[in-house]
Parts: structure tokens; sequence; C-alpha cells
């Protein structure tokens, strides 16, 4: 629903309000408007139009206290309208000393508007928005609101949340600034540490743009193991929003943590550090079977032989296990947080070992002619067609 259309109808129920009045009708119903259900928007602004137009100016309530002849009675906590109906819920009897958190004499409509008004302070909240805006709002001020009632008004409709922004509510940023305060006692002055909080909107916003601070924030979250050292951009500003909503959470239950302190905490309880790398090494030796048949097949290529002497196979297994010492598999596990990664290289293995033959063949006096004569053999093979 567009503004035209809200003032539409609010000049239509009221057709005695100026162009000015209407227009803060118009803003106030926006900010209560942020607590109704998807649907309901004409039906909530007909409904407020009505309760503005069933207001009762303070004129026209002392005119008629007159005539009636009885004295209008106002206690400290009763808020009495404008006479332009600013917020929409006129007469309303604030959480002050001596009052109730909801007025009893108040309409249907009158009470849909408050409520309304809480549900749009707990969306806020909800969202880690600094909720003392609304104390600012004409809406607060027509209901007599503060910082000291704000919650009882909550906690009437019940929302019982700690809103942030009140009473030492927010994220602490782990910086604190030094305040000279007066002493009431003794005279002068003493300095007191003002613990600097935000709202959690505010955190998630100030998440770094530079490369060096973005970089600085992932060496953090790497150090308490709750990020891999390759965490790319999105994973870095998940943990910072994560973290900041810890903190808040924290901060709700009584306790000023900051997200920086929780890391800390992380840290102690993984053990910290970091990623931690452990290399295995595997030292196992393959099978003599299984050396002697690779070279075997080898050897036939290499020379023509068809078996292997005991001092050709002695020279072959012992060239075979100088190498493999020297070549072990080796298991590379990293693990970060609760992240593992195995990275294998392997060791010497059957390509190595025909290698080892090949070049032990090329010691020996028969290779040269066996190779050309092998060359030339499958030459006049394929010259006779007898191969292709």
């Amino acid at each position: 629903m567009t503004d035209k259309e809200k003032y539409d109808f609010l000049k239509k129920y009221n057709p005695d309000k100026s162009d000015a009045e209407l227009k803060v009708l118009v803003k106030e119903f926006k900010v209560l408007e942020a607590g109704f259900p998807v649907g309901q928007g004409v039906k909530k602004i007909i409904d407020f139009a009505k309760s503005v137009a069933a207001k009762k100016t303070p004129a026209k309530k002392a005119e008629e206290a007159a005539t009636k002849g009885k004295k209008k009675i106002i206690t400290k906590g009763r808020v009495i309208g404008t006479g332009i109906a600013a917020s929409g819920v006129g007469i309303y009897n604030t959480i002050a000393s001596g009052s109730t958190a909801i007025d009893p004499n108040a309409s249907a409509a009158e009470l849909q508007a408050q409520d309304s008004f809480a549900q749009a302070i707990a969306n806020a909240d909800a969202q880690g928005v600094d909720v003392t805006q609304f104390l600012q709002s004409p809406t607060a001020k027509q209901l007599g609101l503060g910082a000291n009632n704000i919650g009882d008004f909550m906690a009437a409709r019940g929302f019982t949340n700690p809103l942030t922004g009140l009473n030492g509510i927010g994220i602490f940023t782990g910086k604190e600034t030094e305040t000279l305060v007066p002493r009431k006692k003794f005279g002068g002055t003493i300095s007191v540490s003002k613990p600097e909080l935000v709202s959690l909107s505010n955190w998630n916003k100030s998440f770094p743009v530079d490369a060096a601070g973005i970089a600085a924030a992932r060496q953090k979250f790497v150090s308490a193991g709750v990020l891999n050292p390759d965490a790319d951009l999105t994973q870095i500003k998940s943990a910072w929003d994560k973290y900041g909503q810890l903190s808040l959470d924290y901060s709700r239950a009584g306790n000023k943590v900051s997200p920086w302190q929780l890391l800390d905490i992380q840290k102690g309880l993984t053990g910290g550090g970091g990623s931690k790398t452990e290399i295995v090494i595997d030292e196992s030796p393959i099978a003599e079977a299984d050396i002697k048949q690779v070279a075997k097949n080898q050897l036939a290529k290499s020379l023509g032989l068809a078996t292997i002497d005991d001092e050709t196979w002695k020279s072959i297994l012992k060239t075979v296990r100088k190498n493999e010492a020297k070549k072990p598999t080796k298991t590379v596990i990293t693990k970060s947080g609760n992240k593992v990664v195995r990275k294998t290289t392997p060791g010497y293995g059957q390509s190595d070992i025909m290698a080892d033959v090949e070049a032990y063949a090329k010691t020996d006096p028969r290779y040269q002619d066996f190779q050309t004569a092998d060359v030339f053999g499958n030459a006049l093979v394929r010259a006779l067609g007898l191969k292709s």
C-alpha cells in the first residue's frame, strides 16, 4: 500500500484533520505497519483510521467533564493525546509507578495499535537492531515509554527478551574508553572504563573491506581452529556474523563477552593453534615375489631373458631395496577444527622397479646387441608383411 493510499484512508475517516496532521498519521502508521501480518494492510489502516476518528481532543474531554460536573483526574502515568492523535493509540496508562501495563479502558483498535508497536520493536530486536530509536518516535512519546519502562510494556505483551541497546545489551567490541565522572561523596572526578557496545546489525556492517583487515580477521578464526587457512571471503564473513550473534546472546544472558574473547574460549576447547599437520610414513617393503615378477618381465623386454639367475636377482633386489627406502609412501594429515584433510604421496612402486631393472640391463654387454637385433628383427617382420 502506497503512502497516498494510506493518506486517502485516513482522510476518509478523519475529514476534519489538516494535511499536516494526516501526513504525521501516515508516518505513525508506517512505524506500526512493521509488525502487521502480511496482507493485513487495508484492514489495519481502516482500524487505525477509525481509532483516530474515535479520539476526543483534550479540549473536548475537558468540555464534557465540565458539562457533567465531574473533575477530570489525570494520573502521573497517564498520557493524553495531542489533539491530532499523532500516534494513533490515544490515551494510555504507561508502566510508571501506580499504573498498569495495559490500559483496561483502551478500545480494541487502541490495543491493536499498541500490540503492533510492540511487535515492530520485537521484530527489530530479533534482527539485532538498536531499539532505542523507537523510544524517540512520536508513538513512544504518546505512550510515555522510555528506557525505564519499555521492558514492562513489552513483557505485558509476551516479549521478554532483553532489548538490544538498552541496559547494556549489545555486542562488546573488545574496546573500552576511559571517561572522567564526578565523585559524589568526596568530590573531584574518577576514571571509569566504558565498554563499546554495538548492535548486531552494526557489528555485521563493520566487517572489514580491505584485504589486510580481512586477512587479519581470518587469522583470528584460523588460530582458534574455527576456519581453515584457505577459507574464502564468504566463510570469513559467515564466521564474523556468527560470533557477533553469539556475543549478543551472551549479553542478553548478562555476560559481557566480545566475539574475540569467545574465539579465545573456542581455542581453549579445541587446543587452538589453528591447523595441525601430521605426517605418516609407510615403510612397509614390497613383497619379493612381486619385485621378481616385474623384474622378470622387464628383463625379457630388455635382454630377451626367459629366466633370472641367482646373481642377477640378488643384484636387482639389492638395488630395489636401497631405492625403496629412499622413497617411502607419505600421508600428510591436516587437522583444523573438526575438519581433517589427508594427502598421500605414493612412494616407490612398480614403475620405479621397471626403471631400476632397465638401468641394470643397460650394464649388461648383451643389452646393445639384443636391442639392435630386436629393432632389425621387427623391421624385417613388418617388411615381410608378417606383422602389422
